[in-house]
C-alpha cells in the first residue's frame, strides 16, 4: 500500500508514532503501548504485565487456534501480535500507519523466532489492501479510538472478516456526562494524543451492526483498566522523565509530558472490550 492510499488523519497519526518510536527503548510496558488490567485496587502487577493480561483477555475472546490467520490493526510495536500467536499457533499479520513501528515491530518478530507466522507492514486501516473474507479473526487494541470514523473502519474490518470470523477491540467512551467546564481540558489531551471523541457504550451495538457484524460482548473494564494504569504509568514516568526524554524529540515529548499540576485523569472516559461476529449470511 503506498502513502497515497493513507488518509491524511493516518498520515498524521503515523508521523505521530514516527516520532514515538524511540520510546520503545524505554517502554514502560514493555513491547506494547495499550493500557493493562488489574485485578483489584490492591494488585501489584507490573505495567508490562498488567498489559499482556489484558493481551490474554482479547486472545480468549477471539476464540482462534493453529491455522487460523489473524489481523492486528494498529499493531504497535508488535508486542500483542506475537504474543497472540505464541499462544494459539494461529499466523498474524499486522498494519500499522507508523512506518518506523513497522520495522520495530518486525525487528521484534524476527529476534522473538516467530517471523515466519508473524508479520508487519505499512497499511491504513481505513483503505486495507486484503480481498475480502480473507481473515479468521481481526482484532483493534486502542487502534479504533485513533480514526477518523469508526463506523468506516469497523465496515472495512468486517469487510476482510470471513463469514462467522469474530472481530475483538478495545475503545473508549464517554462514561459520565462531560461538563461544559471540563471539555476542553478533555479535549485539549485527546488533541495531543490524536484521539477521537469517546464513543457511546449505550449505541456501540447499532454501530457494529452498521458496520455488518453483530455484538456479541459489551463489557465495561474502566475501573481495571485506564484508572489504574493513568495513575501508576505516571509514577512510573516520573521515576524514568530523563531516560524517557533522552528517547524523543523534545518539542514532541514537551506536548506529551504532564504540564505542572496537570491531572491527567479523565473520570468521564471509560473503557470497553467489545466482540463481534460477522454473520454467516448477509
Amino acid at each position: 500500500m503506498t502513502s497515497s492510499n493513507v488518509s491524511a488523519v493516518g498520515e498524521r497519526v503515523g508521523e505521530f508514532y514516527d516520532q514515538l518510536v524511540g520510546m520503545f527503548d524505554a517502554s514502560l510496558y514493555g513491547p506494547n503501548i495499550h493500557v493493562g488490567y488489574w485485578n483489584s485496587q490492591e494488585d501489584t502487577t507490573n505495567l508490562e504485565e498488567a498489559a499482556d493480561r489484558l493481551t490474554d483477555m482479547m486472545v480468549e475472546r477471539l476464540r482462534i487456534g493453529a491455522g487460523s490467520r489473524v489481523l492486528d490493526i494498529g499493531c504497535g510495536f508488535g508486542g500483542p501480535a506475537i504474543r497472540l500467536a505464541r499462544t494459539t499457533g494461529a499466523e498474524v499479520v499486522g498494519v500499522s500507519v507508523s512506518r518506523k513501528q513497522v520495522e520495530k515491530a518486525n525487528e521484534l518478530a524476527d529476534a522473538a523466532g516467530v517471523s515466519g507466522k508473524v508479520t508487519f507492514q505499512y497499511g491504513d486501516a481505513m483503505d486495507l489492501s486484503f480481498d475480502d473474507a480473507s481473515f479468521d479473526a481481526v482484532w483493534m487494541l486502542e487502534s479504533v479510538m485513533q480514526m477518523p470514523d469508526r463506523t468506516a473502519a469497523l465496515a472495512e474490518a468486517a469487510r476482510v472478516l470471513r463469514p462467522g470470523g469474530r472481530l475483538a477491540l478495545t475503545d473508549n467512551y464517554e462514561r459520565e456526562a462531560i461538563s461544559e467546564e471540563r471539555r476542553p481540558v478533555i479535549e485539549n489531551i485527546l488533541q495531543r494524543y490524536l484521539t477521537q471523541p469517546p464513543a457511546s457504550f449505550e449505541t456501540y451495538p447499532a454501530m457494529l451492526r452498521e458496520a455488518g457484524l453483530r455484538c456479541t460482548e459489551l463489557l465495561d473494564v474502566s475501573e481495571s483498566t485506564t484508572k489504574q494504569s493513568v495513575r501508576r504509568l505516571g509514577e512510573a514516568m516520573a521515576q524514568n522523565m530523563e531516560q524517557l526524554a533522552s528517547k524523543v524529540d523534545p518539542e514532541v515529548f514537551k506536548k506529551l509530558k504532564p504540564a505542572e499540576g496537570e491531572n491527567m485523569e479523565m473520570p468521564e472516559l471509560g473503557y470497553l472490550i467489545a466482540t463481534a461476529r460477522r454473520p454467516e449470511t448477509a
